[in-house]
């Protein structure tokens, strides 16, 4: 078992890659293309308009989204299904990764060591883009701590113990 959380997840999603992803999404429900186009036009805009205040002054980052921005969640969502849908749904059809369980940016996994290790994993997740860095926690002694829960490896099944 391993957690995987995201580092600085908000102010490291790479607006550019975003464009992309959205008009991937966007294009798989079949979309008609000048709504497509019109969506990924105001999405456009709206990251261009990324901007904070700290102390009275203005800044605009060259990377990120504002956490207190309305659409940083969903922006983020879509982002993180992306990679789910490219690098996860792959494990999991080749039995790689027995479960997976993600909250909002922290990830559980439940690997087949004879398939696949911990160390491949976060190696390949943390490769899939350079802006986003990916922290791991392994198990110890059978168990891992994840969403302030324990989960505990048993021989036949994996318990929860709170």
């Amino acid at each position: 078992m391993i957690t995987l959380d995201i580092k600085d997840l908000y102010v490291n999603l790479p607006t550019k890659n975003l464009l992309h992803i959205t008009e991937f999404w966007l294009n798989g429900c079949n979309h008609d293309p000048v709504t497509t186009e019109h969506i990924l036009y105001l999405l456009k805009i709206i990251l261009k308009q990324n901007y904070f205040q700290y102390n009275n002054q203005f800044y605009q980052p060259n990377k990120g989204i504002a956490m207190g921005s309305p659409i940083s969640g969903t922006l983020a969502e879509i982002y993180l299904q992306y990679l789910e849908e490219i690098f996860v749904k792959h494990c999991l059809e080749n039995k790689e990764i027995t479960y997976y369980k993600r909250y909002v940016y922290d990830l559980l996994i439940i690997l087949d060591q004879n398939k696949i290790s911990a160390d491949t994993i976060y190696s390949v997740i943390n490769n899939i883009d350079k802006s986003l860095e990916f922290k791991i926690s392994q198990e110890e002694n059978n168990t891992i701590n994840y969403l302030d829960l324990s989960f505990n490896r048993t021989a036949i099944n994996v318990e929860l113990n709170i």
